[in-house]
């Protein structure tokens, strides 16, 4: 789809989100393949990227999206998540959980080095560790982990108050040598330098694939805000950026340039008020599981960049199960027979349902400040209403939405939350986000065992939680979104963004 064409169909079709996996695979392509815009008509521009220079630069205290996003470039983690979510060895060579899997212990990999020459070891992964559980952007993936420490140079010992069987999913998580000054070292592809007031980064020498980077310096242009940033990619003074094309911000983005889009773990998903209402019944909330067409919402409303999902983890995960998400999937005839099954037959005189002289009628919760969001409330209204259910859109300012939720003021809503790499739910069925107030004690057992389940183990232990999820429908999964890098027309080719790197494998970029 052209660049033009695709904001376009942004502008028609309403992209939408709110408010947040097992053995490694071959690696997958992009999730979906590069779309061009038109030829451009002068030379490709010079490679540049943008941060901001009022935030830290600091890849683990800092919370700048702009200057994070440059993290995979300048430092390693001990694994890195592919596009199937598999954990990839990093500077980590290998992780053996304890019997009891309250303990894991890695090895270093030999040979890693600082951009300094300084060998990366478990002392340098034990610190990094030990300050990303108190970092605001991974306490919370970090929160089961108790001790980091190292028992010699290439031995990491980490301690967990609950055994996880997926740990590595959880810690693409930079490992860094701080200095007195100046953003910390890492052992990644480049390093920061400036000069006369500008930063740029500058290959590491000390990396094995220095020699194949396809820039042997990038310029850096500073950015503080996101209009700026628009218009420093619209200028070619940033040549690559990221984007959500369900976000207002990416309709900004115009000029030539190709689109590579990455899954994500940001899930969109309609919560249900079990505690109470029609959805206190498993029946009800299992036919409006069924009622929504997530391919559809998924082609339309983010315009092809979302997977549809039927479970709260994605489908490209190895965790993922077919047997299961297949017994949630659109399917009218299903739903409308479900709901018969739970008591609200339709009426021959108006054509809804009723329970006894009850109608089935429900209220859907949604944020008036995005207008996507409104569009899909609207998406799945009518398809309720096609039912035979009567249903009330409350658009309500984020502020009064949020109060709402948490008053339980509602029998259904949208909700979108980022999960952690592992694709724990835990937030959603029994944490923060239990709007709904749902409480089963089994598949919370059900949970807790395919958590700590590893190797062979986790595939029996997933089956049972996706049967149990599948039989309650604690909430809705739609699909995960898709994020995407734009680069610059004729600039590189052969790329392989992920979640946590754009820049995934950049030693393997065509340029030209």
């Amino acid at each position: 789809m052209k660049g033009s064409a695709r904001l376009a169909a942004l502008c028609l079709c309403a992209a939408l989100v709110l408010s947040g996996c097992g053995a490694p695979a071959p690696e997958p392509t992009p999730s979906v393949a590069p779309t061009p815009t038109p030829a451009p008509s002068a030379e490709p521009a010079r490679f540049g990227l943008g941060y901001d220079p009022a935030a830290s630069l600091h890849p683990i205290t800092g919370d700048s999206q702009v200057n994070q996003e440059l993290t995979g470039l300048v430092y390693q983690c001990l694994y890195h998540l592919d596009n199937s979510f598999a954990p990839r060895p990093g500077l980590a060579a290998s992780g053996v959980p304890s019997e009891d899997g309250f303990v894991w212990t890695f090895t270093i990999a030999p040979g890693a080095q600082f951009s300094d020459g300084t060998p990366v070891t478990a002392l340098h992964a034990a610190a990094s560790l030990n300050a990303a559980r108190t970092a605001p952007l991974y306490a919370g993936r970090l929160s089961g982990l108790t001790s980091a420490s190292a028992v010699d140079e290439q031995t990491l010992v980490v301690g967990l108050s609950a055994p996880n069987g997926n740990l590595p999913a959880l810690l693409d998580i930079p490992v860094v040598l701080e200095q007195e000054e100046g953003p910390p070292l890492g052992s990644g592809y480049y390093r920061y330098e400036s000069s006369n007031g500008r930063w740029y980064l500058q290959a590491n020498p000390f990396h094995p694939a220095a020699a194949a980077l396809p820039y042997t310096a990038i310029p850096l242009t500073e950015v503080s805000a996101a209009a700026e940033r628009i218009a420093a990619f619209d200028s070619g003074d940033i040549t690559a950026v990221t984007t959500d094309f369900s976000s207002p911000y990416a309709l900004g983005y115009s000029g030539s340039y190709e689109a590579w889009d990455y899954p994500t773990t940001s899930l969109l998903y309609v919560g249900f008020r079990s505690a109470g209402g029609p959805c206190r019944s498993p029946l009800v909330r299992r036919a409006f599981a069924r009622a929504f067409d997530r391919e559809g919402l998924a082609a339309v409303q983010l315009s092809g960049h979302g997977d549809p999902t039927e479970l709260p983890i994605s489908p490209l995960c190895g965790d993922w199960d077919g047997d299961a998400a297949a017994l949630l999937g659109f399917d009218l005839e299903q739903a409308a027979a479900l709901l018969d099954e739970a008591g609200y037959p339709v009426s021959e005189e108006d054509g809804l349902r009723y329970h006894r002289r009850e109608a089935l009628a429900v209220t859907l919760l949604v944020n008036s400040d995005n207008d996507a969001r409104q569009a899909v409330a609207g998406q799945l209204a009518e398809a309720l209403a096609g039912l035979g259910v009567t249903v009330t859109v409350q658009r309500l300012p984020w502020e009064n939405y949020t109060a709402a939720l948490s008053a339980g003021q509602f029998d259904l809503y949208i909700g979108e939350t980022r999960l952690t790499g592992d694709f724990d739910p835990s937030t959603l069925l029994a944490g923060a986000l239990n709007y709904g107030g749902y409480e089963n004690w089994e598949l919370t057992q059900a949970l807790a065992a395919w958590k700590a389940a590893h190797g062979e183990a986790r595939a029996q232990a997933g089956a049972a939680l996706w049967a149990l999820f599948a039989q309650d429908a604690p909430i809705a999964p739609l699909c995960f979104k898709r994020g995407s890098l734009l680069v610059r027309w004729g600039l590189a080719s052969n790329l392989t963004p992920t979640r946590a790197n754009p820049y995934y494998r950049m030693e393997e970029w065509t340029t030209g």
